[in-house]
């Protein structure tokens, strides 16, 4: 991702098409524990540490032990922070939260529009067909790490919230186990080769199915996705904001 987000800051900075002079966005340095020898057009640090270029805004796709020092950086250097990692737990979510009061971060699941709509008509439909049985399948490359993944995890809270109560996971099903039962909510991760990311959501009724379904062709749909959090929330004050607050989604009903 980092290197899918350095690409199209270039493409953007080489062409006036895409963004205005003023908007095109710079990266003045990346962070990477693994930095070696690689030919960049800007610093790379093994550390936050050791970045000693200011930055307006902090994009992360790394993994959630880094929040401690993200946070920390950002508060120190009056950095807005977009957070783009998933796997963070409630303890996690609470440290955002209370940090957001001193600097602006945007947190998402997902960067991609797409999938933020897909989230949208998961919870419309929800909405519509209460009690309907739904299920949630989402496909990665073999390396991901946390499963199910953390948009698997936004689309069951959005079918949650319609339902305007809690539904009962099920991750997977295996030999000998009861059917179905009401109020579950199936979630199911599949691992392999390079795909960056598919998400389905289905809502199964008697006689009839709907599913809805995005498909992610490359990493560049998350890379600008950030990237436009980033050029979005760069002037804001410190909060807590979401892609529902960049693309001014009108009140739910």
């Amino acid at each position: 991702m980092g290197q899918a987000i350095a690409a199209l800051t270039l493409e953007s900075s080489q062409n006036p098409r895409l963004v205005t002079p003023n908007d095109a966005p710079v990266v003045v340095a990346g962070v990477d524990s693994r930095a070696g020898s690689q030919s960049l057009p800007f610093p790379l640090y093994s550390g936050l540490d050791d970045v000693r270029e200011h930055a307006d805004v902090v994009v992360d796709f790394t993994r959630p032990e880094a929040l401690t020092g993200l946070l920390s950086f950002a508060h120190e250097r009056h950095a807005a922070l977009v957070l783009a990692t998933t796997g963070y737990d409630e303890a996690d979510m609470m440290r955002v939260a209370a940090a957001s009061r001193g600097s602006a971060i945007f947190r998402s699941a997902n960067f991609s529009v797409g999938v933020y709509v897909l989230t949208e008509l998961a919870r419309r439909a929800a909405l519509t067909l209460p009690g309907c049985d739904a299920e949630i399948t989402e496909t990665h490359h073999r390396a991901k790490l946390d499963a199910p993944s953390g948009t698997a995890l936004a689309l069951a809270r959005a079918i949650e919230e319609a339902n305007a109560g809690p539904l009962i996971p099920r991750y997977g099903r295996a030999p000998n186990e009861p059917p179905r039962q009401r109020g579950e909510l199936g979630i199911h991760a599949l691992r392999g080769g390079s795909a960056p990311g598919d998400h389905s959501v289905y809502f199964l009724m008697d006689g009839e199915t709907i599913e809805l379904t995005h498909r992610a062709h490359s990493r560049d749909v998350f890379a600008r996705g950030a990237l436009q959090a980033a050029r979005w929330i760069a002037p804001k004050p410190p909060g807590l904001y979401g892609m529902n607050d960049m693309l001014d989604t009108p009140d739910r009903r």
